[in-house]
């Protein structure tokens, strides 16, 4: 199964990630749930996160361009051989993230950055919880500053209303959940769990 968790600056995504790995762990075993994350996850794209993150003189397309070889080297290195041998891989971003900044956010022809993601034969996500949150409580929780939360509330708006849209357009698949709920964990938990069952039921 592969699990992404998504949501703006500050949402508590990578509370949430850890504790979702942290559960799974706990029922089958370190070794069979992976966590990781975007931009990052191989050395690769480790190496240049940083750089990806702080500088705000990259063209948009040419960080797209960026942003999609990172993944296909995340993809190909970490997350399809753990799932071949059928691991759980939880990831803190992935192309929702993509689709919502750089399509919403920045104006990027969503179906160009979804054809690149084809070409690249990236999969999509099983299941992905977006974490939503107010942009203000959002923003004053981050607590590694990024060029993104220098864009301003005009920018988090595009990008939320980008994964709202993300959300009704496969709910199947994506779950919105607020993240400012002490119920939020719990939530999470309660649609693992259903998943779960299905899979185990019939044997996927």
């Amino acid at each position: 199964m592969f699990i992404t968790i998504e949501g703006i600056d500050g949402s508590g995504k990578t509370t949430a990630s850890n504790f979702l790995t942290e559960y799974l762990q706990l029922i089958y075993g370190e070794e069979k749930v992976i966590l990781t994350r975007e931009p990052g996850g191989t050395d690769f794209a480790e190496d240049i996160r940083e750089l990806l993150l702080k500088n705000n003189q990259i063209d948009p397309i040419a960080e797209l361009l960026l942003f999609t070889s990172m993944r296909k080297e995340h993809v190909e290195k970490l997350i399809r051989p753990a799932l071949k041998e059928k691991k759980i891989v939880i990831c803190d971003r992935f192309i929702h993230s993509t689709i919502a900044y750089q399509g919403y956010g920045y104006g990027i022809d969503i179906k160009v950055i979804k054809e690149l993601h084809k070409i690249a034969e990236i999969p999509y996500p099983d299941i992905t919880f977006i974490l939503d949150v107010e942009i203000t409580v959002g923003l004053r929780r981050a607590t590694h500053k990024n060029k993104y939360e220098e864009m301003g509330i005009d920018f988090y708006n595009k990008v939320k209303d980008g994964f709202y849209d993300i959300a009704l357009s496969d709910s199947n698949h994506c779950h919105i959940i607020k993240s400012n709920s002490d119920l939020s964990h719990q939530q999470i938990l309660t649609i693992i769990k259903e998943k779960l069952e299905v899979i185990n039921h019939t044997n996927l």
